[in-house]
């Protein structure tokens, strides 16, 4: 199996484990929403949740799982009210797999720049 990330045009290889946590966050179909939702901007949780249609604490939760498998970045603010406010964008811009005589290729190429 060959386990390749791109941060721009720089490949890398990446181990079995950090595939395996990619591929499983996106197994669900929650978790695949938000990711599609902020692949290119950043997102509140109330942003996330209006436009996926996924209930706002499940939305929460899901965000968290994401955020703890280093698959999210967030951005702190001080909104209109005085309070914090957390907005959230993807690391993953797009994962293709390739399985093809009995072979899995996978490349994962990431929202960052080396």
């Amino acid at each position: 199996m060959a386990l390749v990330c791109y941060h721009g045009n720089n490949p890398h290889v990446i181990n079995q484990d950090r595939a395996d946590l990619v591929l499983n966050a996106i197994s669900d179909s929650e978790r695949r929403r938000i990711i599609t939702s902020v692949k290119n901007d950043f997102k509140t949780a109330h942003q996330i949740s209006e436009e996926t249609g996924i209930p706002i604490g499940t939305t929460y939760r899901k965000i968290r799982e994401l955020y703890e498998k280093n698959l999210l970045i967030s951005s702190g603010k001080i909104n209109s009210h005085g309070r914090k406010e957390f907005a959230y964008k993807s690391k993953i811009q797009r994962i293709e797999m390739i399985f093809e005589n009995d072979i899995l290729d996978i490349k994962i190429y990431t929202n960052l720049r080396d």
